[in-house]
């Protein structure tokens, strides 16, 4: 058998050497790309003494779901290089956002006389336990001779308010359906602007089994009314004393319908859902720059990567040290988030990588268990 020359043998192992290395590679690209994108939008964002910078961010998967990260999952990078000590936190969003959620509902409907009165109280009091841990509930009821608050924003506990609301009769029937719709939203609007924090979120649900019976208002009024709110709006209508014609448009938002009663207990458990995902896609994310300031003040570059084994995700932001000192810096400390104007801000302390509100969408890397907001800070 004759040997191959040295030259073609040399020529045929450099081939399958590079073959080799270009599979790996992609052996590499496949498993980088594996898994679900995640969305990352930037609502703000500051920079202060000593060296803290803070940003308030929506996440979520491609399909709006919230996911459940800690702190150890967000990695920093300054001007390119990886911060493999950084101190950072998950801080309460509190500290970035006042959140309102009102339950207004119609007790002078013939559900108040039927069966399923106590359905209707339970998934009230389903919706609150779930949705007032993160945001500050209010529930009222209302029927011919006015709105009654069982539950206000500012209480610690809603269950007296609920418990009361139980024992609530109707003092008159003669409903003005669309004069409780707007001041439920004057309540709302106005609890924003009220509001201590720079950033307000707010939702309304409205929950009615029947129709206007006082004749004050229309429905046209009360639908450019909450075209001027910038409160979320939900409606359910329960049974087939409604006008759903009227009522769908009012659900700016979403509007959901229960033909039967005894059917409630979904569009409740639905819209329930739906808010407490809303509140569970912001993230307060704190960490301690290691860039100095004095002297050698200037503007830097922030990237958060978001990565898990089933996560990934990426965002950047321009920053200034302008102001920092050599003291000693706490990620857990209040980010001091300049006034908003109550309308949902752009960036502060820098420039954001992108206009206004930035997005940024990322391939994916495990999904793990949430702590509180007011985990420790990390330390890798």
């Amino acid at each position: 058998m004759r040997s191959q020359p040295i030259r073609e043998r040399s020529a045929t192992l450099e081939s399958r050497t590079v073959l080799w290395a270009i599979v790996v590679a992609g052996w590499g690209m496949v498993g980088c790309a594996t898994g679900k994108a995640l969305e990352v939008k930037k609502v703000d964002a500051v920079a202060q003494p000593p060296a803290n910078v803070a940003l308030y961010l929506k996440i979520t998967r491609e399909d709006g779901q919230p996911v459940t990260l800690l702190a150890n999952d967000f990695k920093v990078y300054e001007d390119g290089k990886q911060v493999k000590k950084a101190r950072r936190a998950l801080l309460p969003v509190k500290y970035a956002v006042d959140r309102y959620v009102m339950v207004l509902v119609d007790l002078s409907g013939p559900l108040v006389d039927s069966e399923y009165l106590p359905s209707l109280q339970d998934a009230l009091s389903d919706l609150a336990e779930r949705v007032g841990k993160d945001a500050h509930i209010g529930l009222s009821a209302f029927d011919g001779e006015g709105t009654v608050p069982f539950v206000r924003f500012d209480d610690e506990d809603p269950r007296p308010g609920l418990i009361a609301m139980r024992k609530f009769r109707p003092r008159s029937r003669n409903i003005d359906l669309w004069g409780a719709f707007m001041a439920a939203l004057d309540e709302v609007d106005a609890a924003m602007k009220e509001g201590a924090a720079p950033h307000q979120q707010a939702t309304l649900l409205f929950v009615t089994d029947r129709r206007d019976k006082a004749g004050r208002h229309s429905a046209e009024e009360a639908l450019k009314r909450a075209q001027k709110s910038r409160a979320d709006v939900y409606v359910i209508g329960i049974g087939d004393t409604i006008n759903r014609e009227e009522l769908e448009p009012l659900g700016k938002t979403r509007a959901l319908f229960a033909t039967e009663p005894r059917e409630l207990g979904k569009p409740f458990s639905e819209l329930s859902e739906q808010i407490e995902s809303q509140l569970g896609q912001d993230y307060l994310f704190s960490y301690c720059s290691q860039q100095s300031g004095g002297k050698k003040a200037g503007k830097h570059t922030v990237e958060v990567r978001i990565a898990t084994a089933q996560w990934h995700a990426s965002i950047e932001h321009d920053f200034s040290t302008r102001g920092f000192s050599k003291a000693a810096c706490d990620p857990m400390t209040t980010p001091e988030f300049k006034d908003s104007g109550k309308e949902g801000a752009g960036d502060r302390g820098g420039d954001a990588k992108g206009d206004g509100e930035s997005e940024q969408r990322v391939k994916p890397k495990k999904m793990k268990k949430r702590v509180s907001e007011e985990e420790a800070t990390a330390e890798e």
